[in-house]
Order: C-alpha cells, then structure tokens, then sequence
C-alpha cells in the first residue's frame, strides 16, 4: 500500500470515527482530507435538514462561505444542483457563463476560484447533503481525485446515516447538528483570534475540552460564545489525526 493509499485510508476512518449519526464531526473530517488529498483550493460541506433544505456546515474558507451563501440564497448553482439531483456536477472553466446559474462564475472568479466541483453526500441513493470542490485552475478533478472524493463523501453519508427503522429520527438529528453548525464556526473562530491559533487548531482544542468535559461539542462551543469556559494554552492537542502524522 503506497503513502497516498494509506492516507485515504487513515481519512475514511477518520469520517467514520465519530459517534454515529454525528453530522458536524463527519463533516469536519471530510472538509480537513478533501484539502489534504485533493488538487482544491477550497472545501465546503452542505447538508440537507429535515425538510430536505441545504444548509453550509463546514466551510475551509470565507470565500467558500460567502459562495455557499449566495448559492443558497438564489436556490441555483453546482452545489445545489448536486444536491437536487444526487450526482456529480462540474463546472470546468467559471470564466465561461452557464446558463443555469450565470452569476455563479463571475462571483467564484472574484473568490480566487477556476472551476468547482460537486459530490452528492448520499445515504443509498439519496442525497443528504454535498461536498463542494473549489479549484485554483480550470478543469474537472482527475479520475483518480474524483474517485477519492466520491468515496470520502460516501463514507460522510454512511457516516450520518441510520438503518431504515431509525432514519426518521436521524433528521431531527441533522436539523439540530445544523443549528449547532452556527455556533461551532463562531466559536472556532473566536478561539483561533483568542489563542493565535489556526482554524483547525482552535477546532481540536474544543473537541478536546469537549471529551475532557463530557460535553457535547454544540454545548462546548455556546459556552465558549458566551464566554462561561475560559480556554488557555498550552493544551496537548495536534490538529492533525495523529495516524495521519505517523504516515508521513
């Protein structure tokens, strides 16, 4: 098995190693290895709440945010149109306007971007979510990297799903993982501008107190919003899975 073989390994046990049905950890580790393993420039990842709705989770980047964003708010662009149709959509060049979404091109330009890509997050044969790929230059992934990714946001999809008799349930689940959403971005980012740190530093120092505490990562984050925890460095915490450092 060569190094990269072994990273997507260590990556889909990572996607898988939360508790199950945990959507934010999910979605997490697949927004970290789609940027480690994959020719991108930014990552973000939607999922559907329990009235099928998309809703931005994850995001490596302002600029992915702000995109999302406007995708969701104009209900059109790849990213949602993955997601409706549950299948890959590709956009290889945005300085060429698509029909579909003619404003989507020019304002993913202006973020730094050249051509995005978007994988259904799907549980069976239905999308419950998608993984957006932002590109720094034109072209689709290749064979290869299309492949990772599809088998990434599969493992996500396995990950936050339920066996039949139980996925009712899981979308409330989903609906309260996604509210939850909110209030993790903004506590990772007070914690990084707090402790100087990078994003996904700040992130594993919460998921640690949170293990620490017996917390839920969702109540970890609203205290540290409301400033009720104080957190200081150091802490004994690799933002990196510590597999993932032992391969390289």
């Amino acid at each position: 098995m060569d190094d990269r073989q072994k990273l997507i390994t260590v990556a889909l046990a990572e996607i898988a190693a939360g508790e199950h049905g945990d959507t934010i950890e999910a979605a997490h580790a697949l927004t970290r290895w789609s940027l480690r393993l994959l020719d991108v420039r930014g990552v973000g990842v939607m999922m559907a709440d329990d009235r099928g709705v998309l809703r931005s989770v994850v995001v490596s980047s302002d600029a992915v945010r702000v995109l999302e964003a406007a995708e969701l708010d104009r209900g059109s662009g790849p990213c949602v149109e993955s997601h409706r149709r549950a299948r890959v959509v590709i956009h290889h060049d945005l300085d060429v306007p698509d029909d579909r979404w003619p404003e989507f091109g020019p304002q993913a330009r202006a973020g730094g971007m050249r051509a995005a890509h978007a994988v259904p997050v799907r549980d069976g044969g239905t999308a419950i979510g998608v993984l957006n790929l932002f590109r720094a230059s034109t072209g689709g992934l290749t064979a290869a990297d299309a492949a990772v990714a599809q088998t990434l946001a599969d493992a996500a999809g396995v990950a936050v799903s339920r066996p039949p008799a139980e996925r009712q349930a899981s979308t409330g689940e989903i609906a309260a993982a996604l509210a939850d959403a909110a209030v993790i971005e903004r506590a990772k980012g007070m914690l990084a501008v707090r402790l100087r740190v990078e994003i996904d530093t700040a992130f594993a120092v919460m998921r640690r107190l949170a293990r620490d505490r017996g917390d839920g990562l969702g109540d970890l984050a609203a205290a540290v919003v409301a400033g009720s925890i104080t957190v200081a460095l150091p802490l004994s915490v690799d933002s990196r899975p510590p597999d993932a450092a032992e391969t390289e």
